[in-house]
């Protein structure tokens, strides 16, 4: 029950803007940190509201969560519209509870008996905030992208590929795109977004963040259309800051059912000169967005195989982005694989930027660590 809940309100302080380099489209930070210290041993019933005027999410970060067998420990939205539960018998530690829409968070314990425990029932150490962030656009003219659903009946096969893209939560703080790669959970983004294994442990991933319609005022709203959060951490497999990329393996919270969401597949070879290429991705942090085309109407193909960008050989497109869409999949419409990983905003004065696919191949290859299914031919991708 909410108004019986002990309320604990965090006040936000001014907060400078901040301005990004001409070129670089890095992860946009969206929440700050506030720590806190709570230790419960489960004597007692337990509920308390953590928030912060203006917040537009909560994410609670717990050092450790041991729940007895007959407890049950709930992380709800203000509103009781989101949740995430953990029954008794879970036994985790260094976790962050998947963000909840609004200022604030109610975190809660109940069970059929109250006795104090030996150990600490859970330890909450900090509570990420959300907050507005400016725009960060890479826009080539004007805006040609459109939300996923425009597209569910014009092009089927883009479509169920937008079914791997991810949104991803890193450290509660900053958002970026992902997709899955392979058939055995593996995920594929920017090494800017995600670059240690530290950084993998706190990493919520949501698949299926896209609205009902094409017309929803929701396309255009900061981790609006809310989809499944499959995972909140991960195991860090490979990175490379040169090539732009970290392919982790998920850890897929139980109850999900991971391949109702398929898998992309890359060609080794990388992009061509001229071909038709689209961007699926999380502009913004907005639900999912498709960028097919550009000013002319025409399909956006690869303009320049070897530009210098955020790093030294990347390739060039005029599809739009926007930040939020660093780690997005770079598609070759024709043979519907993914030919490179976006990274780097130049437009309007230039292109756009993005990490030739085979470079993270030839990466993975060395390392032996390429994904199942991972490679075109290798298995017809789902």
């Amino acid at each position: 029950m909410l108004s019986f809940a002990k309320l604990i309100t965090f006040f936000a302080g001014a907060v400078a803007a901040q301005t990004c380099s001409f070129s670089e489209q890095g992860a946009i930070k969206i929440g700050e940190k506030t720590p806190v210290s709570v230790t419960f041993n489960g004597a007692a019933p337990f509920s308390q509201i953590f928030q912060k005027d203006g917040a537009t999410f909560a994410a609670p970060h717990f050092k450790s969560i041991n729940v007895p067998a007959n407890g049950k420990l709930t992380v709800t939205s203000l509103d009781g519209k989101q949740s995430a539960v953990y029954l008794g018998g879970e036994k985790v530690e260094n976790v962050r509870a998947g963000w909840t829409s609004g200022k604030g968070v109610v975190v809660s314990y109940e069970a059929s008996s109250y006795a104090a425990q030996d150990a600490p029932i859970f330890v909450l150490d900090e509570v990420s905030f959300g907050k507005r962030s400016p725009l960060s656009e890479s826009l080539c003219g004007s805006d040609n992208s459109k939300p996923a659903p425009c597209y569910a009946t014009s092009e089927p096969t883009k479509y169920k590929s937008g079914k791997s893209v991810a949104r991803l939560l890193i450290g509660g703080e900053s958002l970026c795109t992902g997709w899955l790669i392979g058939s055995e959970g593996h995920l594929i983004t920017n090494n800017h977004c995600v670059g240690s294994a530290d950084e993998a442990k706190d990493v919520q991933v949501e698949l299926g963040a896209e609205c009902k319609t094409c017309e929803d005022p929701k396309n255009q709203e900061q981790l609006a259309c809310p989809g499944e959060i499959v995972a909140t951490d991960a195991t860090f497999v490979a990175t490379s800051e040169l090539a732009d990329f970290t392919l982790i393996k998920l850890n897929i919270k139980a109850g999900v059912d991971i391949k109702k969401y398929g898998y992309l597949q890359v060609r080794p070879d990388g992009p061509k000169l001229g071909e038709e290429i689209h961007i699926l991705g999380h502009a913004q942090g907005w639900p999912k967005r498709f960028a097919i085309v550009v000013d002319s109407g025409k399909p956006g193909v690869v303009t320049n195989t070897s530009i210098p960008s955020c790093q030294p050989d990347e390739f060039g497109y005029q599809l739009d982005t926007q930040g939020g869409n660093s780690g997005s999949p770079i598609i070759a419409s024709k043979e519907n694989v993914v030919v490179g990983i976006h990274n780097c905003g130049g437009c309007p004065d230039g292109d756009n930027g993005g990490i030739k696919i085979n470079k993270v191949v030839d990466i993975l290859k060395a390392a032996n660590a390429v994904p199942k299914d991972a490679i075109a031919g290798d298995k017809p991708a789902c």
